[in-house]
């Protein structure tokens, strides 16, 4: 912080000069060009070498950097050595090799070897011309453009301008100047009046205020002093950016800016003008009346004072000090006793200087460069006053020099004076006037380690040790260590070993419970068991190995700590004792009392509380098969079966079985079994017969689909007039008046069987009908032709098939392998089907 005191207040004494004396501006007799200069840049540390750049016109024209060797005196141009390059807007030196210009079209280059070559080097993209190049140290910086599109114009470099960065937001197309307030904080301005600022160092930028013009130019001294050139406007802030004070000149246009931390500014723009304040922009005076002829861009300062502004036409015109009083010393904080030396670094040509050492030996002295001690804490002032025996100058550092006294001897610390192993605890002390930082110390170490620079020390206690310890505290600062405090005397004791507490889980209501029992245990540490965080006033005393607390009953969550007269701890393990109920008995099953012996039925229950699973019982086992759910029961009746049924169940868990549920008596009904014989492959508008078997008493419901019922409805069997080809099927549906039964459908193949002229029904005879091991195909024709012989049963399966001559006598079929039942035999050519034969086998 002292450092940085000593680097404002050289530059805070040197910009004193501007307002204490001041001189006029001069102008350069010659700069070698004719050119609009635009940017300038002294490199820093030095006063002789400057440069400045710029191009022949005001828009995209051709470019030119010139140079000074002699502080401004004399200018020669540099680049381009031959040739035309882009124009140039903006130039900064960061050493005295290495620099940075940007102008039209993209044009960024570098130097690094005095200006001499240059090079171009990539910084932004989308970008018409750059404005602006600043540099805050050697590393960082930023350049500022004119895009072609609404990009960020503003590009960052963090490595002394190898890479640059675009910024990431708020300052899309365009910013006419960009300046450094601190390293972090910057500002820029707009032509569309608006004022940007950053305070990451360029990466990301807001709108802090919009001005009532134009902006062109901007300078900031620090995050608070800043100015602002404007159209015919002069702005002004001294609470950075909170608020402006306006300045109003009338015709002029105001590029060049320079602001000091003293609250000096300049401003020049239109006619060579350049305005100055000395009160943070309260107030503004003319200082120089231009000729007239040309515009101001920038105004720049060097070490030695001296101010140089550019401009159109290849103008430039200085501003030199004569005389400022400034110093700087080897060290700003100091300890009692030390000697400070101060070095004179006044610009001008004193020849006496005047020095007062507020708390200093010696208080006064008239060498140039004295040395100074300081026996007595405290902050002082440092004056001193230069003449060059007609003009004198003072500067008055106030509260310059911090002088700092060893601490005293800390107070005992105040803490606990028992501690367990393994444990952490705070010991404080009280501050002690100038120490910044306090040693902690526990012996002996082995006790444990304490960890703090401040007033509180944290000790965390070994966790194998006990014993005595002490507990002291030292205050120090940079000038040393004062005593430490008197002893703080505590004890360590031992904290128990934590062993595993164990054997929960559920016992029968009724039983004994369950047996809790540690692990293991130390002599000389007692063990208590808690349920549910509560002790239940049992505390077994530690043998050396395991122990039990016995039998427990109560249902909880049990616990269990190990104690001494000092310490104690919990022992690791929660287990829990549940109370398990026996199956409370069940309700009866609900459900349907009749059934038929072919259906699947479900019964329900409200369960069996505290009952893991449920058991359901049937008689006559039987009588169905059983398939259990969580809180019901299918039951699928046995074909088989018919009568009266019982179902039941019980609870069952670990502990034993609930009584049986009262059972549900269940009455079964024999479900009819229809089952249909007909013909499966008929003519189109053929007529058939379809049957079930007839019980009496029974009613019969017939569904036909590709035909209609021309006789039988309601009964057993039915005449059915087919329709057109295709499929169609047969489905009868018997109530027996409990039960109902239904068919799966029975297929029918409807053929279109065309003109069948070979053959006719007496042209075929079958025999033996019935039969049963072979029946006889006779032909009775003479007309010979070759047909396929299908064999058919009821159910639409094909039994046997072969190829046939109608011109032969007879065909025998072996049908012993039959089941009893029709057969329909179907006959037919490519064009011609014959289907209307049946016969009956009878084994």
């Amino acid at each position: 912080m002292k450092n940085m005191k000593k680097i404002i207040f050289s530059m805070l004494a040197l910009v004193l000069l501007m307002g204490v004396n001041a001189q006029s501006w001069n102008y350069v007799s010659s700069t070698g060009t004719t050119f609009i200069l635009y940017g300038m840049s002294f490199p820093p540390g030095q006063n002789d070498v400057g440069y400045a750049c710029g191009m022949q016109y005001t828009y995209d024209a051709d470019g030119i950097i010139i140079k000074t060797t002699d502080g401004g005196d004399n200018w020669t141009q540099v680049w381009p050595a031959s040739g035309d390059i882009d124009g140039l807007q903006g130039i900064w030196f960061i050493s005295d090799s290495v620099g940075f210009a940007g102008g039209w079209n993209n044009y960024f280059i570098k130097t690094a070897d005095a200006g001499a070559t240059w090079t171009p080097v990539s910084c932004g993209t989308n970008v018409w011309y750059y404005t602006d190049v600043v540099f805050w140290d050697a590393n960082n910086g930023v350049a500022c453009a004119y895009m072609n599109a609404s990009d960020q114009c503003v590009f960052v470099t963090a490595d002394g301008g190898d890479n640059w960065t675009q910024a990431s937001s708020g300052v899309p197309g365009t910013m006419m100047g960009i300046a450094y307030a601190d390293q972090n904080t910057l500002f820029g301005v707009n032509t569309g009046g608006n004022v940007y600022k950053s305070t990451d160092g360029g990466y990301n930028w807001t709108v802090s205020s919009t001005l009532p013009a134009l902006l062109f130019g901007v300078e900031f001294a620090d995050v608070n002093f800043g100015v602002i050139g404007a159209e015919e406007k002069i702005f002004a802030t001294n609470d950075g950016g909170s608020s402006w004070t306006t300045y109003t000149t009338g015709y002029e246009n105001f590029y060049a800016t320079k602001a000091f931390t003293d609250g000096t500014a300049y401003v020049g723009g239109t006619d060579e003008n350049i305005y100055v304040t000395n009160d943070y922009g309260v107030t503004w005076s003319t200082e120089h009346n231009g000729s007239g002829s040309s515009s101001l861009y920038r105004i720049r300062f060097t070490p030695n004072g001296t101010l140089t502004a550019c401009g159109s036409g290849g103008t430039i015109i200085q501003k030199e000090p004569v005389l400022l009083a400034a110093f700087s010393a080897d060290n700003t904080d100091v300890c009692e006793g030390d000697v400070v030396n101060f070095t004179d670094q006044s610009v001008g040509t004193p020849i006496s200087w005047d020095w007062t050492f507020e708390g200093g030996t010696p208080a006064t002295s008239t060498v140039q460069n004295p040395s100074v001690t300081y026996n007595t804490a405290g902050t002082y002032d440092v004056t001193l006053e230069v003449s060059d025996g007609s003009l004198v100058n003072t500067s008055i550092e106030t509260d310059y020099i911090s002088v700092s006294e060893i601490p005293a001897q800390a107070t005992i610390p105040v803490g606990p004076d028992t501690v367990c192993e393994g444990e952490m605890v705070d010991y404080t002390t009280t501050a002690v006037p100038g120490a910044t930082t306090y040693t902690w110390v526990v012996d002996p170490s082995d006790a444990g380690s304490i960890a703090g620079a401040g007033t509180t020390g944290t000790f965390t206690a070994a966790t194998d040790w006990t014993g005595d310890y002490i507990v002291k505290v030292m205050a120090e600062n940079a000038c040393g260590a004062g005593a430490y405090s008197p002893d703080l005397s505590a004890t360590l004791f031992h904290t128990p070993e934590s062993f595993i507490l164990g054997g929960g889980g559920g016992y029968c209501e009724g039983l004994s419970g369950l047996e809790l029992t540690l692990d293991g245990s130390e002599t000389g540490v007692d063990y208590e068991l808690f349920l549910s965080n509560v002790s239940t006033g049992i505390i077994i005393a530690g043998t050396g190995d395991s122990i039990s607390f016995g039998y427990q009953t109560e249902q909880g969550l049990y616990t269990a700590s190990g104690f001494t007269a000092s310490c104690s701890q919990d022992m690791m393990g929660q287990p829990y004792i549940s109370i398990i109920l026996m199956p409370v008995d069940p309700d009866i099953p609900v459900g349907p009392d009749a059934v038929c012996n072919n259906a699947i039925t479900t019964y329900t229950t409200t369960g069996s509380q505290h009952a893991d699973t449920l058991i359901w019982v049937l008689d006559p086992a039987d009588a169905g098969t059983l398939t259990p759910g969580t809180d019901l029961v299918e039951v699928e009746w046995s074909a088989s079966f018919i009568g009266t049924a019982y179902l039941s169940l019980y609870g069952s868990n670990e502990c034993g079985d609930s009584s049986p549920s009262p059972e549900l008596e269940i009455t079964v009904n024999e479900a009819p079994a229809p089952e249909i014989s007909g013909l499966t492959v008929v003519c189109e508008d053929d007529v058939t017969d379809y049957s079930t078997i007839e019980n009496p008493g029974n009613t019969y419901a017939w569904v036909v689909e590709g035909g209609s019922i021309t006789a039988g409805a309601g009964t057993n069997q039915i005449t059915v007039q087919w329709g057109s080809y295709g499929m169609g099927y047969v489905r009868v549906l018997e109530n027996n008046g409990t039960c109902v039964d239904s068919t799966e459908n029975y297929v029918v193949q409807i053929d279109e069987c065309p003109g069948i002229d070979e053959m006719a029904v007496s042209e075929v005879r079958l025999y033996p009908n019935p039969a049963n091991t072979t029946i006889t195909i006779e032909f009775q024709g003479g007309n010979e032709k070759e047909y396929e012989l299908n064999v058919w049963n009821i159910h639409g399966k094909l039994m046997e098939s072969a190829m046939i001559t109608t011109g032969q006598d007879h065909l025998d079929l072996n049908v012993s392998d039959y089941s009893a039942g029709t057969y329909f035999i179907e006959m037919k050519n490519q064009s011609k089907t014959y289907s209307k034969l049946s016969f009956v086998v009878n084994h």
